[in-house]
């Protein structure tokens, strides 16, 4: 594992041609997905270039049949909605989720999110703006910090999420722990951008291997903490974002 500090590079990426790739996974969890996409459709209509990546974490539903008539609408030039599909495992998980969509995309920078999250109209606007104004590496809206855009290059330097990470647990802060560590500079986004749809906990988790929010939190604080104390700047050493 590389423990040695190093200088991010920071440099600006011209935004009238820079790519954003909101990145959403979905393990039988379309019934959101239906009420979120079409608000990331509006923003990403209003800011082009988008690529919106729903990877199909071996969902259960009508996932594909979704996406193959949202795909059939009226895009604005320079959005996209790409789809790809994994099916190596029966139970959803996590981390390796949000890597597989990430190294599904080709964006500048990646949005990573969630089903159940519907973005303002001029999200991408802000993101753009930001970026244009701070020349961050990665920011967050200081409140949901699943919810994280990041540069793509940077995401993958740092090994992605640690697969880990199967459950809820502090995956998210432990992404944030490292992009410090390693001198990635944040910017905060203004609030009000999401909205996160209220959802049952017996819907949140029954697509886990474990049913219980509680024992997730148990097991996934042990991988947070061993983190933190080696200081880990890279995640996976071993290898990720597998779609074997």
């Amino acid at each position: 594992m590389d423990l040695c500090p190093r200088l991010v590079v920071q440099y600006m990426i011209d935004n009238a041609t820079m790519i954003i790739s909101q990145c959403i996974p979905c393990h039988g969890r379309t019934y959101d997905l239906k009420k979120t996409l079409p608000y990331s459709i509006e923003a990403a209509n209003a800011s082009p270039p988008v690529e919106i990546v729903i990877l199909d974490y071996n969902s259960p539903d009508d996932l594909g049949q979704y996406i193959e008539a949202t795909n059939r609408m009226a895009f604005a030039n320079g959005v996209s909605l790409h789809y790809r599909k994994y099916t190596g495992r029966d139970y959803y998980h996590m981390a390796h989720a949000r890597n597989l969509s990430v190294l599904a995309s080709h964006g500048d920078y990646i949005a990573i999110s969630s089903t159940d999250i519907s973005v303002a109209a001029d999200y991408f606007k802000v993101i753009r703006e930001t970026i244009e104004r701070e020349n961050p590496v990665w920011m967050h809206d200081g409140h949901y910090g699943s919810v994280m855009v990041c540069r793509r290059d940077e995401f993958i330097a740092s090994g992605g999420y640690d697969e880990r990470f199967e459950y809820y647990g502090q995956e998210d802060k432990d992404m944030e722990l490292r992009l410090m560590r390693r001198g990635a500079k944040l910017a905060l986004l203004p609030r009000g951008m999401l909205t996160i749809i209220k959802t049952p906990d017996a819907d949140k988790v029954k697509n886990y291997r474990i049913k219980s929010r509680r024992k997730m939190f148990e097991l996934m604080r042990k991988v947070y903490e061993e983190n933190i104390a080696s200081g880990a700047l890279v995640a996976n050493p071993g290898g990720w974002g597998s779609w074997t």
